[in-house]
């Protein structure tokens, strides 16, 4: 079975999607799940308003790097092709164990949605792409949510 071909114009088209898989049966296409997917993208919608957990030390230096080199680069293509490259690696404590329940984790990423949609405050600069207007942050996020769903399909 093949991924979705899924895009998002908007957050709250991100919590319908949600809401249609939490409710129906799915077929994982990659090796998470619903749980997986929504803590995964909870934590990355919260650390641009709560701030970025520390890297390891050399981790932090190779996406310094990166973010001096590609980071704007990669910023447009990501929310272009609201794709990103598969199997990267991930800041390990935002990978989560499967569950046999998701709807906690849904819920926890609906409510981070709806902080992301009302927050007007400062916003931590990304540690590859830096520091992004707030629109720029939601186009990315969307980018990061059509990604990871896309490999969830709805019965």
């Amino acid at each position: 079975m093949q991924r979705r071909d899924l895009r998002f114009a908007k957050l709250s088209e991100v919590q319908e999607d949600l809401k249609n898989l939490a409710s129906r049966n799915y077929t994982k296409t990659a090796q998470w799940d619903l749980s997986q997917v929504a803590e995964h993208l909870a934590d990355w919608m919260t650390f641009p308003i709560d701030g970025f957990p520390k890297s390891p030390w050399i981790l932090g230096i190779l996406i310094g790097v990166m973010r001096v080199t590609q980071g704007k680069s990669l910023y447009k293509k990501f929310v272009r092709d609201q794709r990103m490259p598969t199997g990267q690696p991930t800041i390990p404590t935002t990978v989560y164990p499967a569950s046999d329940s998701s709807a906690r984790s849904v819920e926890r990423l609906l409510k981070a949605i709806d902080r992301l949609s009302a927050h007007r405050g400062p916003i931590h600069p990304s540690p590859l792409f830096g520091q992004l207007s707030y629109d720029e942050l939601v186009a990315l996020q969307l980018a990061h949510c059509a990604h990871h769903l896309s490999f969830l399909v709805p019965s």
